[in-house]
Order: structure tokens, then C-alpha cells, then sequence
């Protein structure tokens, strides 16, 4: 195809400059099945896009519009396992990108912007496609594009406090559909959107100290020997809290409840006295 040739050709291309068409055929394939041309080719561009000029202001608020108009992130959202899932999670994660470039430059509408909040606190709720990479298409990731998407939110400096709780929802219902371990680093990237929210102060410190201390009680509630997906659940939650750990700073207040968390953990498996 002879627009995916020329969309190859400005990958490394420095200036970059997308036209109007090479930009319209970016979002009708954002989700393109090929993995080659959706992710390597079409969504390095849109952050280069973004982040490096390649796009110039209108272009930048046409890709805001047409991913709010198309609604391309619950498109067969109740039917997991179709392909279907490469147009939501690189929708989620073109929205990440707009949400960071926001945060820097105001780039949307109120409307606009309350809509991509709503859309990143929820997001995590309603996909049930927990496939990473998927043979002959590359990386579906739904989780990990969605905790991105969530990560850019929490991070804004206009998100709203009254989302705070749809951001623990989102988390503890991924944990609470899981039915076999993650593979590719999901509770990497749960871990890192809630420590941004916690790095711009739009979770505080007693909100994230209180939430970790109900789940955790929860799941430990819910654990059985006999029951491998408890386990699992509890050892997704682990992981969550040991990158949450590494990841804040040195002396944030925050790391201890994820260290209380991780001893308890270790004690209660019986690794420690």
C-alpha cells in the first residue's frame, strides 16, 4: 500500500511534517489489525506528531475531535477477543497522548477534556479483553494501554478529585477479573497510573493509605488455597505495590503503606516470621 510506504518513510524523518491526508489515513487505521503498520508505523507518528511537531494546532484538535466522534474506544467493547480491541486500546493510548499534551498546552475544550477524564476513569471497567500480545497483530494490551490512558488522566493538573474513586474502581475491577496471571508487565503499568496521580497530588496521601489498606484486607479476605484465581488476584496486588514502591521517591510518605503491604504479604505466605 502505497500510504503505508510513505507514512514508513516519515518514522525517522527529522523535520517531521504530516499532511492533512497522510493524517486522515493515521486515524481511519489506528487500530488496523497489522501490528507492524498500527504500532510501529501510525502511533510512533502520533506522538511524534504531538511531542515533535509533526502536527501543527489544527491538526492536533482534529485528532481530539475525531477520536471523541468515532467513539472508537467502546466499539464492540462487550465482545473481547475480536479484533475489535486494537482500535480501543491504541484509541486509549492516542488519548494518553492528547491528555499529556493538554497538560502542557491546553490544547482542549472543557467539554472536551471532562469527556477524555470520563473516558480514562472508565475505560479499565468496562474492557474485558485481558489479551497482551496477540500472534500475527502485535500487542493488544488492553490493560496496560488502558492503565496508560488512566495514568495521563490522574496526572492532569485539571483533573477533578471526584474521580478519584472511578480511578480505585478501575484498578480493583481489573484485579477482580483476573482468571489467570498477567504476562507483560499489566501491574507495571497500574502501579505507574496511580503513582502519577500521587506525584501531581490529585490522590492524597490518606486517600491512597486508606484505599491500599481496604484492598488489601479484601483480597487476602477472598484468598483460598483451592482457588487459583484468588491467587492470582493477590499476587497481581503484590506486584502493583512492589512497582509502586520503586517507583515513588525515596522519601515520599506513600511508600510505607506499600511496604507494610508487602512484609504482611510475605509473612502471611509464610516466607517471613
Amino acid at each position: 500500500m502505497a500510504m503505508t510506504k510513505e507514512l514508513a518513510a516519515l518514522v525517522d524523518a527529522s523535520p517531521l511534517a504530516i499532511t492533512d491526508n497522510e493524517l486522515t489515513f493515521m486515524l481511519d487505521h489506528i487500530g488496523d489489525p497489522d501490528g507492524r503498520l498500527r504500532d510501529e508505523i501510525i502511533y510512533t507518528l502520533f506522538g511524534r506528531g504531538f511531542f515533535e511537531g509533526g502536527f501543527d494546532a489544527d491538526q492536533r484538535k482534529e485528532v481530539a475531535a475525531t477520536l471523541l466522534q468515532r467513539n472508537d474506544l467502546w466499539r464492540d467493547i462487550d465482545r473481547p477477543d475480536t479484533d475489535a480491541v486494537f482500535g480501543r486500546t491504541f484509541t486509549a493510548l492516542v488519548g494518553t497522548l492528547i491528555l499529556n499534551y493538554d497538560g502542557e498546552h491546553a490544547l482542549l475544550t472543557t467539554e472536551q477534556r471532562n469527556t477524555f477524564f470520563q473516558w480514562a476513569v472508565t475505560y479499565l471497567q468496562r474492557e474485558k479483553d485481558y489479551r497482551g500480545y496477540v500472534s500475527g497483530h502485535g500487542w493488544a494490551h488492553g490493560v496496560a494501554h488502558g492503565a496508560d490512558f488512566l495514568g495521563a488522566a490522574v496526572h492532569h493538573p485539571q483533573f477533578r478529585h471526584t474521580l478519584i474513586p472511578d480511578v480505585q474502581k478501575s484498578v480493583v475491577t481489573v484485579l477482580n477479573r483476573m482468571t489467570t496471571p498477567f504476562l507483560d508487565d499489566e501491574e507495571q503499568r497500574l502501579a505507574a497510573a496511580l503513582v502519577l496521580g500521587l506525584n501531581a497530588h490529585n490522590i492524597s496521601l490518606r486517600e491512597w493509605t486508606d484505599w491500599l489498606a481496604v484492598e488489601h484486607t479484601y483480597l487476602w479476605n477472598k484468598y483460598a488455597n483451592d482457588n487459583l484465581a484468588s491467587y492470582y488476584r493477590l499476587s497481581a496486588w503484590l506486584r502493583i505495590m512492589q512497582n509502586a514502591y520503586f517507583l515513588l521517591h525515596d522519601d515520599d510518605p506513600a511508600r510505607q503503606p506499600c511496604l507494610a503491604f508487602i512484609n504482611d504479604y510475605f509473612i502471611q505466605m509464610g516466607f517471613r516470621g
